[in-house]
């Protein structure tokens, strides 16, 4: 009777390790073309197959970054099935700290700021305006209901001297 005892017992602690927790891991491999990525889970280091990374998306607006290999992240599993985890989000740490911002004076986006940073390009908004550390290329017309400074000189109020009239042209702004 111990022996059945003991195998249900086997048995159940068996079945229930199965039942899937949300966990740690670091991500082992990127298919970035499929959004997939592999875990390692953390502690125990075994490696998941491949599992769909984390984005952001609502009808056709979709925010995805694929997650670096090395990157810490946060998996959690669908209906407790041990074998689907699914990455939920990226988590910072010591090993894995935030992205410093150039123009945050070197500092990580805090709050009642939203940041995005992709080598050197950086696109900062918080409650003083939106700030953008890249070439801008736009297609598209734009309009300006303020004034435009391009190398500290403003588009509506510099002037030109010694203009002529007739078909002569001016210098460039000094």
């Amino acid at each position: 009777m111990t022996q059945l005892h003991n195998s249900i017992n086997m048995l159940m602690h068996s079945h229930t390790n199965r039942i899937g927790r949300a966990k740690f891991g670091i991500v082992s491999a990127l298919d970035y073309k499929n959004g997939l990525v592999k875990v390692r889970l953390q502690p125990d280091n075994c490696e998941t197959g491949w599992i769909c990374d984390a984005a952001i998306s609502v009808g056709e607006a979709t925010i995805y970054s694929p997650s670096p290999v090395g990157t810490h992240v946060f998996v959690d599993t669908a209906h407790g099935d041990g074998d689907n985890y699914v990455v939920v989000s990226r988590v910072f740490d010591s090993t894995t700290p935030p992205q410093t911002f150039t123009s945050l004076n070197n500092q990580p986006v805090s709050v009642g700021q939203f940041g995005i940073k992709i080598g050197n390009i950086e696109l900062c908004i918080d409650k003083t305006g939106i700030k953008i550390i890249s070439d801008v290329e736009i297609t598209g017309n734009v309009t300006v209901s303020g004034d435009v400074k391009a190398s500290g000189i403003s588009l509506s109020s510099h002037t030109h001297s010694g203009v002529k009239a007739g078909t002569d042209s001016t210098s460039p702004p000094q």
